[in-house]
């Protein structure tokens, strides 16, 4: 069986609750309905297409979604590292941006750490309504569990990407995609950033016309 936590839960139409729950491995989310009233980053468990909770039946999965869906790009400069576009459909993590790096002796694949672990599980969560803030804060969680799983020191882990984001964020974008879904900037009022992106955008839609 696959182990999901809850990231969500919304009251349904039928006065029953709609749970969405995130596969911290894969990842993958799913969302289910029950009757059953559980909480945040309760684990459950999932045979096929059933939901089960302290061995209970919980409720039938109707929705379903995976990181083998989507596709992971790297041919563009990003802002911050790593964003989505406005479909969901891309992740982006930035071009020039290292897609390994080896903390404490073990390496970490960062487009399986940083875009399939959190970009791709913040923009699910955006899609389901919540604020970036929130979502960040889900998807740096999901993105935890999976160094600690590589049996990496999060904080080391942290501490080591943490120079590579600012280095990131001060190098000037060459080329940002146009279907960059904008909340992350938006919604932290990064004025600045949406200026270069902006401007980056508006040079690619010149180079293109020419």
């Amino acid at each position: 069986m696959m182990i999901y936590r809850i990231v969500s839960r919304k009251l349904g139409k039928k006065e029953d609750f709609i749970y969405f729950a995130v596969n911290y491995i894969a990842p993958s989310m799913i969302k289910v309905s029950s009757n059953t009233k559980l909480c945040f980053n309760s684990k459950i468990y999932v045979d096929d297409d059933i939901a089960y909770y302290n061995k209970k039946y919980l409720g039938k999965i109707i929705d379903y979604k995976s990181s083998s869906d989507i596709i992971v790009s790297t041919d563009y400069s990003i802002k911050y590292t790593g964003g989505y576009s406005l479909d969901g459909k891309k992740i982006f993590l930035d071009k020039n941006f290292p897609k390994s790096i080896t903390v404490k002796g073990k390496a970490v694949n960062t487009v399986d750490s940083i875009a399939r672990h959190h970009e791709l599980v913040e923009k699910w969560m955006i899609d389901l309504g919540y604020k970036y803030a929130y979502s960040h804060r889900i998807a740096t969680s999901v993105e935890r569990e999976f160094i600690s799983m590589l049996g990496i020191n999060w904080n080391d882990y942290d501490k080591y990407l943490g120079r590579h984001l600012h280095e990131n964020y001060r190098r000037k974008l060459e080329n940002s995609p146009l279907d960059l879904d904008l909340i992350p900037y938006v919604e932290s009022k990064d004025t600045l950033a949406l200026k270069e992106i902006k401007e980056s955008i508006n040079t690619m839609i010149i180079d293109i016309a020419q």
